[in-house]
């Protein structure tokens, strides 16, 4: 679900800048309305509070007087941001109008973040002769990074991991939205050299350093006897026929590999379809969900049952304070999916390359994916670590809102959510590989596939 904003990352080549809006503003009865829409989505829909630990209904308190003293829409959509932030959660966010989206995107540098560390590692070419590749950023307006980063980046970031606030931070760290802006940067070189760089918000195309790739859905392409298929998304059915066309090719070869490092999800069916042609199981099996259930009468029931010791009451009177604490779940069904490819199925070694943004659908291909026992081994770092079914709604001034209301599992009920899927393989990041344009997860990919195949 968050593959739009790695497209973004990605993709963008915008040749005409827009200034933010900064003077438009919403009425108090709007800017209110936003802010307990959000809230009142989220109180009745949204199933991970046992992992928020807050007081919702003060938050939501909390937030009124911070909503009704900002001065344009902006603003507004920032606290937005913040308040939605406290849900920690992937696929529960705040999305800000288009125009003030598009707007605001225009930076001058990309970033890592590495073992709390920050990088520069790709630059607009006419910066790069000011500062290299690989250099490391210290301070930022003379504050430690570390700390602006936290005090000024972390707070509108809703992340249900780590290593999802960590990228998300460095991709946004120089966002901005006013022309004037100015970042005053402490580095050091990769030489050891000691610079500062004054980096102000661009109001121009960028032409990078290292050319950004071009966007594709799929891509193959043999390594030796090795196939390699990358997949990009899951949420267009055109990749099946991409991988119908790559079949014969595959067939001949003497292993797999499967690179979703950066599929942001999409449609789990279209993912099962894919793993079906890798296995004689009958039947494939996903994760299990479930969804919060909030029935009003048992909720009024359940309010006179509070300062009762569970134990000793009905099983009736336990629905009814479940109902009552925002606790009670329906309990969806595992996802099965039958195996009815008849053509015969590649059943050579197969790995699978995951990293930070394999995300939501593409998480649920890994929990098929582990349901067969020993089938493939997975290399690269953690994924995404949020997945389930957001509920979209509209805000006032044109932006837009995600609740997530579903929550899967393993099926034994082993959480990945907040978490992150582990690979069986954990390569390493290096500065170094990533400044040079080195692939090592690739690499150590193909050297164990090789390993398979003797």
């Amino acid at each position: 679900m968050r593959q739009l904003l790695i497209l973004i990352q990605l993709c963008v080549s915008i040749n005409v800048f827009a200034q933010v809006d900064t003077t438009t503003n919403l009425s108090d009865k709007e800017k209110i309305f936003g802010l307990s829409k959000f809230w009142s989505e989220a109180k009745y829909n949204f199933v991970y509070f046992d992992r928020t630990k807050i007081n919702w209904d003060s938050a939501f308190a909390a937030f009124i007087p911070k909503v009704l003293t900002t001065k344009n829409t902006w603003d507004y959509y920032l606290v937005l941001k913040q308040f939605a932030a406290l849900l920690k959660d992937g696929h529960t966010d705040i999305m800000e109008p288009g125009s003030l989206y598009n707007a605001s995107r225009y930076k001058f540098s990309d970033i890592e973040w590495i073992n709390d560390h920050f990088y520069i590692t790709n630059i607009d070419i006419r910066d790069r002769a000011k500062v290299p590749l690989g250099s490391e950023v210290l301070t930022v307006n003379d504050t430690p990074v570390i700390n602006y980063v936290k005090n000024n980046i972390i707070p509108y970031i809703s992340a249900s991991t780590q290593q999802q606030l960590r990228n998300e931070a460095s991709w946004q760290m120089f966002y901005g939205t006013d022309t004037s802006q100015k970042w005053r940067l402490k580095l050091i070189t990769p030489h050891g050299k000691y610079i500062t760089y004054d980096a102000y918000f661009h109001t121009y195309p960028r032409t990078w350093v290292k050319p950004l790739p071009d966007w594709k859905r799929t891509a193959f392409k043999k390594i030796d006897d090795i196939g390699y298929f990358q997949i990009n998304t899951f949420a267009d059915t055109g990749i099946i026929n991409d991988f119908k066309k790559i079949l014969p090719q595959l067939r001949n070869c003497k292993g797999v590999i499967l690179d979703i490092r950066n599929n942001g999800g999409g449609n789990s069916a279209i993912a099962a379809e894919i793993l079906k042609y890798f296995t004689n199981e009958k039947t494939i099996v996903g994760s299990t969900w479930k969804t919060r259930e909030d029935l009003g009468a048992f909720k009024a029931w359940g309010k006179f049952l509070t300062g009762n010791n569970t134990d000793s009451l009905s099983d009736f009177d336990k629905k009814c304070l479940l109902v009552y604490r925002g606790d009670y779940w329906y309990q969806g069904d595992t996802m099965e999916f039958e195996n009815n490819i008849e053509e015969s199925k590649i059943l050579t070694p197969l790995i699978v390359l995951i990293g930070n943004n394999t995300a939501s659908a593409a998480e649920d291909f890994l929990i098929m994916l582990a349901g067969l026992k020993n089938r493939a081994t997975t290399i690269g770092q953690l994924t995404f670590g949020s997945t389930g079914q957001p509920l979209i709604f509209d805000l006032p001034g044109g932006g837009s809102a995600r609740v997530c209301a579903k929550k899967d599992t393993y099926p034994n009920g082993k959480e990945f959510v907040g978490y992150g899927i582990k690979p069986d393989i954990l390569v390493q990041q290096n500065i170094n590989d990533i400044i040079e344009g080195k692939d090592t997860e690739l690499e150590a990919v193909i050297k164990e596939i090789k390993h398979e195949i003797k």
